[in-house]
């Protein structure tokens, strides 16, 4: 759709000429008995972009987004003083967009797909052979998301990958990319997986422009060693970053390289106990150059009663190594490098019980702990009751 608006008579109302553009196409496929499967979507639209603001609210503890930390404690929250919580009892403040009377002209576009390619589906599971037999183990999954706003120039924005945005013209720019690679997927033996996933983000606020980055790579193998003994194995190397130049003391990136080993037991569908150790380095590669090694193990129970509720329960250790100065513990970097924990011994504990009461009626009790560092024990506790119809 093209809209063309000449205001003649300007006497009457201050709009002026305009120009608009809406246009949106999807296609999804399915192909070769399932080998080639997936969906693209591409839309373009112009318009009345309207200004907002925002502001930070706080709610009940664990009804919340966000958790602020007074890092000048002078007892005022400030825009720069809230992050995303990491634990329920943090919870305590959501982000509230208030809309102005002010619009701006702006111009969007958005792409995505999605592919998988599963070569097993087209393969002959009779085949002797050998070369055909090892492709077919493998399959990959691939999808990628794009949404562009920008303040209209005179012109329509047609391209989801052009680079020409500038600061004093992005309203918003969010992407996301990822790419996984499967091999032996449906074997109840083994099987080994790698992911690529790139995150960004870049969005006009109140205090200025706000730009984040994850990229996160991801190696997973799984080995069952009985019907009763399963093993995993995680590997991941992850960079974050944040840059905010009206507040430059927040900006961080920070490489991270983690392993994970885990062994599980399981007693037909009733048990599973599980056994995790991590081994996780976070340095921040720029400012005070904080780093922390964490060394965590971890327990987990399952139980499961059939048709009567299930019980879950972890408990876990870390133990921090923390390098920075005091001070930058209670700061931006400090609690993305510390995962919202403190140098030292830390304990983490939960446990949850899932029940079926009545028929139709669900309960569900909460329990979470937790000691960090050399500070007092947090405990918290919730309840909720709700009926499937």
């Amino acid at each position: 759709t093209y809209r063309k608006l000449d205001v003649t008579n300007t006497v009457v109302t201050s709009q002026k000429s305009d120009e608009s553009l809406l246009g949106r196409i999807e296609y999804a496929v399915n192909e070769w008995k399932g080998f080639f499967n997936g969906s693209f979507l591409y839309e373009i639209g112009s318009g009345q972009e309207q200004k907002r603001e925002y502001t930070y609210i706080e709610v009940p503890a664990g009804q919340g987004y966000y958790t602020w930390i007074d890092y000048n404690n002078d007892g005022i929250p400030q825009l720069n003083e809230f992050e995303v919580a990491i634990f329920e009892d943090q919870k305590k403040w959501v982000r509230v967009f208030t809309p102005t009377n002010q619009y701006v002209k702006a111009n969007y576009v958005q792409f995505n797909y999605s592919v998988a390619l599963n070569p097993k589906s087209i393969i002959n599971p009779a085949t002797k052979n050998n070369l055909l037999n090892f492709l077919g183990r493998f399959s990959t999954a691939s999808a990628l998301q794009i949404n562009k706003k920008d303040i209209a120039k005179g012109s329509f924005e047609f391209n989801p990958f052009s680079k020409k945005l500038v600061d004093t013209t992005l309203i918003t720019l969010s992407s996301f990319l990822s790419n996984t690679l499967y091999f032996n997927r449906t074997s109840v033996k083994w099987g080994v997986d790698v992911t690529h996933r790139l995150n960004s983000n870049k969005s006009l606020l109140s205090y200025g422009f706000e730009g984040r980055k994850l990229r996160d790579l991801t190696l997973k193998g799984r080995w069952n060693l009985s019907r009763s003994i399963a093993t995993s194995f995680t590997n991941k190397y992850i960079k974050n970053e944040l840059n905010t130049p009206s507040f430059a003391n927040r900006n961080y990136k920070i490489n991270e390289t983690s392993a994970e080993p885990s062994i599980s037991y399981i007693y037909r569908s009733d048990i599973r106990v599980s056994l995790i150790y991590t081994y996780d380095i976070r340095k921040n590669t720029i400012l005070e150059m904080e780093q922390a090694i964490n060394n965590a193990i971890a327990a987990e129970v399952r139980y499961n009663v059939l048709s009567a509720g299930t019980l879950n329960g972890r408990f876990s250790y870390n133990n921090i190594n923390y390098k920075g100065s005091a001070l930058s513990t209670n700061s931006t970097v400090g609690y993305i490098i510390l995962d919202g924990l403190l140098p030292g011994k830390n304990f983490l504990w939960n446990v949850e019980l899932t029940k079926r009461i009545a028929g139709n009626i669900e309960l569900n009790l909460q329990y979470e702990g937790r000691k960090p560092g050399d500070t007092r024990t947090i405990h918290t506790g919730r309840a909720s009751v709700r009926a499937i119809l």
